[in-house]
């Protein structure tokens, strides 16, 4: 009898251990409600995180731009200063261009375009490759925003370069992540009237001044060059560079154009977010083949659609989409006058409301 007593409780005992399928279901479900509502928390985490590592980042470029500065007569790196000293045409005989001397293998800090602010600050800091498809790769891989993750599906005008081999290699090894950072070319080119065509030592400069048709949202002051001491009296509320990936096509996807003297900005300046028709903030970029709703999302990658922002006196801020849209200030030049052309309605509405009535409304 104790014997048949004890099978019973062990029986007893088994049962009332073992799970039911329905029980393990309600746990499955209990489990997976948790993942669904911690994965969200992580994702902001996370992305909070990389916002944090992209502005320690940026902070690093902007304070190595101002120690040039100091090397050059207080003149900031871009395209009419670093990059205007490949931006020659021979007009004697071998009648060479300047941006042909970027080829291939030249130093760290040798801009890889002549829009390229980046190389010649970042080339001795950064242990920079001497090779410029290699020096690319770095700028966009290595010096970028820990948000950007997006490679670039297309190298645009490949086939146009000497070194396209270069590139190929090093698209097939390692691949070109998006483009990271963006200095506003308000910052940069020079204001109409100013000289075309300089000369020295028998070569013809080419520095980037505004048209007439270029001169959206207002036009550059008069006398502007990009040197410090020459951006106004708030001189550290004056953007440097920000988040941006200038370039997502409807027909070519994600690319990057490697051409040594572009046209149009190559992939370290563009547009300011004022202007509509920016093709890394724009609404109605002026190209159409633009992908307009991914390049702002990859522009505005950081949490509540906001972008990292450098100032000249190096120091780094948040800016939301909205500010980004509404006040000009930060992204011309203090005297700049307000046109209004091509701005964003709210840029519009910001300075009407802040003109006191005056016929003439100039940036601060």
């Amino acid at each position: 009898m104790t014997v048949s007593n004890n099978k019973q409780r062990r029986a007893a005992a088994s049962r009332v251990r073992a799970f039911t399928l329905i029980e393990l279901l309600v746990v499955i479900a209990i489990i997976a409600l948790l993942i669904g509502i911690l994965l969200p928390a992580l994702g902001q985490a996370r992305a909070t995180a990389q916002q944090v590592v992209c502005a320690a980042q940026m902070r690093n470029i902007a304070q190595l731009n101002i120690a040039y500065t100091l090397d050059n007569d207080d003149y900031v790196s871009g395209p009419n200063t670093s990059g205007l000293t490949y931006r020659y045409q021979m007009y004697v005989s071998p009648y060479t261009k300047g941006s042909d001397t970027l080829y291939f293998d030249t130093t760290p800090t040798t801009p890889t375009t002549t829009w390229d602010w980046m190389s010649p600050i970042l080339g001795d800091a950064a242990g920079l490759s001497v090779n410029r498809a290699t020096r690319t790769a770095q700028l966009f891989n290595d010096q970028g925003c820990a948000a950007s993750r997006i490679y670039n599906d297309t190298v645009y005008h490949l086939t146009s370069i000497q070194d396209q081999e270069d590139f190929r290699r090093v698209n097939k090894e390692q691949g070109y992540l998006q483009v990271s950072y963006l200095a506003p070319r308000t910052m940069h080119w020079l204001p109409q009237g100013s000289n075309t065509k300089p000369q020295a030592n028998g070569r013809r400069y080419k520095p980037i001044i505004e048209s007439s048709g270029q001169a959206s949202g207002a036009t550059m002051p008069q006398g502007f060059v990009p040197r410090l001491g020459r951006y106004g009296a708030q001189e550290s509320s004056k953007v440097m560079f920000a988040d941006g990936t200038r370039y997502a096509s409807t027909t070519d996807g994600l690319d990057f154009d490697p051409s040594t003297d572009p046209g149009h900005f190559s992939s370290f300046v563009s547009n300011n977010p004022i202007i509509q028709g920016s093709t890394a903030y724009g609404r109605d970029p002026f190209n159409s083949d633009v992908d307009t709703t991914n390049n702002q999302l990859l522009s505005f990658r950081h949490p509540n659609d906001s972008i990292n922002v450098a100032y000249l006196d190096g120091h780094v801020a948040s800016m939301t989409q909205k500010e980004a849209f509404t006040n000009p200030h930060p992204w011309w030049p203090g005297g700049a006058e307000w046109t209004g052309n091509d701005a964003t309605p709210e840029s519009v509405d910001y300075m009407e409301a802040h003109s006191g009535n005056k016929d003439v409304v100039k940036i601060n």
